[in-house]
């Protein structure tokens, strides 16, 4: 990191604390408390990775917002802050050699500057140093929100936000019923899981945590892309009326990603309890039945949870690309729109993915239902033409298949930031 943005080199404690979120549970400034107040509110791209993207100090409320065996927010990789820069105004991504490269230093790092005319090409180097400084905030901001959003939120449906024990990170040996099937947990306290999850759905859960076939409910509609119901109607519009809820309060919160404008991200608004039950005890077992090759011993590290909101006037569409996961997770939260539907494409992690040749295969769903993808598959939301569109996205991660395959975004393992390992194995 301190050679691709030329800054003083990071110790492993540094890296830790952009990593892992250690920071959180610190209550103490970003910047020293004799500094003045407009300085200490803005923070540049270099020290927001040196000084590891502490929070400021929230009102005496000490809240411990990442820890194990999860990482809620998780930039794994030195590619994340200087590649793969995604603009918008041309639909492509971008290196950026340093935050004050020239036009002709950026373009030389850069293949097709050919393809834009003068002005553009100045557009995209500017757009391309702010997406760099707001990648290089998203961990201080993330805390300062989340920080301040659970000081001050008042939720609706207070079952949604359970306390912050995180499950086993294993698969969960469950008791059996007199009548000899599985017993499911309770989602959360007060949250049971006929409440949240389809029948036919707990019938696949059923199968996959007791090792059997899973049932044709489970459905394979694409390149490794397996379709069912998820949750139920009501579970939908409970979490529906708890978003507005949410974003009638007018608290800060960030954009779920470089591409999508209009949502939030969960786990920074206080839904990562809740999104660590369902994946834990719901999910995993599915995943390690569909996607072993991508799970270490049934293993997940991290999850990046969040809502995209398509709307005419907002955001209509979004691009060809890949995700930064190794499995995601997308269910649909809407049905009454027209276009928008989502077309998959091939397995293919390539720097220019919209110049690629493909074929779609165009999938729509009712509320609710979910679809399961390799985060290598390409695929792309095309426009929507009438009403309004959600979707929950989930972001699935395991450290060690990058440690063997390489970062999602750069392919590479040399670039890769993970917590020093005690002679164990374990994260120091």
């Amino acid at each position: 990191l301190a050679q691709a943005l030329d800054i003083k080199p990071l110790d492993t404690c540094e890296i830790s604390c952009i990593l892992t979120g250690m920071a959180a549970a610190i209550a103490v400034s970003a910047t020293p408390a004799d500094e003045p107040p407009a300085r200490r509110r803005k923070i540049s791209l270099e020290e927001s990775q040196s000084k590891g993207a502490a929070p400021e100090k929230s009102e005496g409320v000490a809240v411990s917002l990442l820890g194990p065996p999860y990482r809620w927010l998780q930039i794994d990789c030195r590619c994340y802050f200087v590649e793969n820069l995604y603009v918008r105004a041309v639909d492509a991504y971008f290196t950026l050699p340093r935050l004050d490269a020239t036009e002709a230093e950026f373009w030389s790092a850069n293949d097709g500057g050919e393809r834009f005319d003068v002005a553009t090409r100045s557009r995209i180097l500017v757009e391309a140093k702010a997406e760099a400084l707001r990648r290089a905030s998203i961990p201080e901001v993330y805390l300062k929100n989340a920080s301040l959003i659970r000081a001050a939120y008042k939720p609706r449906s207070p079952e949604l936000f359970p306390p912050h024990e995180v499950p086993t990170a294993g698969p969960v040996r469950l008791p059996e019923s007199p009548s000899g099937g599985l017993l499911w947990p309770a989602v959360a306290p007060g949250l049971e899981a006929a409440e949240v999850f389809a029948p036919k759905f707990l019938e696949i859960w059923r199968a996959a945590q007791a090792g059997q076939s899973l049932p044709e409910a489970l459905k394979h509609v694409h390149d490794s892309c397996f379709e069912s119901p998820l949750f139920t109607r009501d579970f939908c519009m409970r979490l529906k009326g708890e978003l507005q809820h949410f974003k009638a309060q007018d608290l800060p919160h960030q954009r779920p990603n470089s591409m999508n404008r209009n949502g939030c991200i969960l786990n920074e608004i206080g839904f990562g309890p809740l999104m660590d039950r369902i994946i834990m005890l719901y999910l995993l077992p599915v995943c390690n039945q569909l996607y072993p090759e991508y799970l270490e011993h049934g293993q997940l590290s991290s999850h990046h949870s969040f809502i995209v909101d398509y709307a005419v006037g907002q955001d209509t569409s979004l691009g060809v690309h890949d995700d930064n996961s190794e499995i995601t997770l997308n269910v649909a939260l809407s049905e009454d729109y027209s276009g928008g539907t989502l077309a998959l494409y091939h397995r293919a992690r390539v720097a220019h993915p919209q110049r690629l040749e493909k074929k779609p295969y165009h999938h729509r769903v009712g509320l609710g239902t979910m679809l399961l993808h390799p985060g290598e598959l390409l695929h792309e939301v095309l426009p929507l033409t009438a009403g309004e569109r959600q979707g929950l996205i989930v972001w699935l991660r395991s450290d060690a298949y990058r440690k063997e395959h390489g970062c999602a975004l750069c392919r590479r393992t040399d670039g890769l930031m993970y917590p020093p390992t005690t002679e164990g194995g374990s994260e120091a």
